[in-house]
């Protein structure tokens, strides 16, 4: 594994099976052995936010969601409002996936702390590798609670 993604987990928030394979495409042509696991609405997502941070910090790995904003139960701008509240969790960093570009969702999803708002068709294998690639390599995490 690439030193870039070791400690890093990627939650897949996304109710869509044919999104959710191409994610995981993409994640394992990154690096075969790259952490990630799925998330079909935001309930679950919650559940795997809190799961890790309720971990000793040494074990508890960097999650990164990549949210989409159209999922049943609690879709991604309720996932967004409930993270944010929780003190535990409310650093996560989130990068919404969405077939959305209104500026409403855009607008919303910024107003609530994303890293990132990428339209669906401009992601491909290349543009999110380099993408995340460059963010890891650059940016600084807040430390474990």
């Amino acid at each position: 594994m690439s030193a870039l993604f070791e400690n890093t987990h990627f939650l897949i928030a996304e109710d869509d099976e044919v999104d959710i394979l191409a994610l995981k495409r993409i994640l394992i042509e990154i690096d075969k052995e790259i952490s990630f696991s799925i998330a079909h609405d935001g309930i679950e997502a919650l559940k795997v936010l809190r799961e890790n941070s309720d971990k000793p910090a040494e074990e508890q790995e960097q999650m990164i969601v990549l949210l989409d904003l159209n999922m049943p139960r609690m879709g991604g701008h309720e996932f967004l409002q409930a993270l944010r509240e929780e003190a535990n969790i409310k650093d996560t960093v989130v990068f919404v996936l969405s077939t959305s570009t209104d500026p409403r969702d855009i607008g919303d999803s910024y107003s609530k702390h994303v890293s990132g708002y990428i339209p669906k068709e401009k992601l491909n294998a290349e543009t999110f590798k380099r993408l995340f690639e460059s963010y890891l390599e650059l940016n600084q995490f807040p430390k474990s609670h």
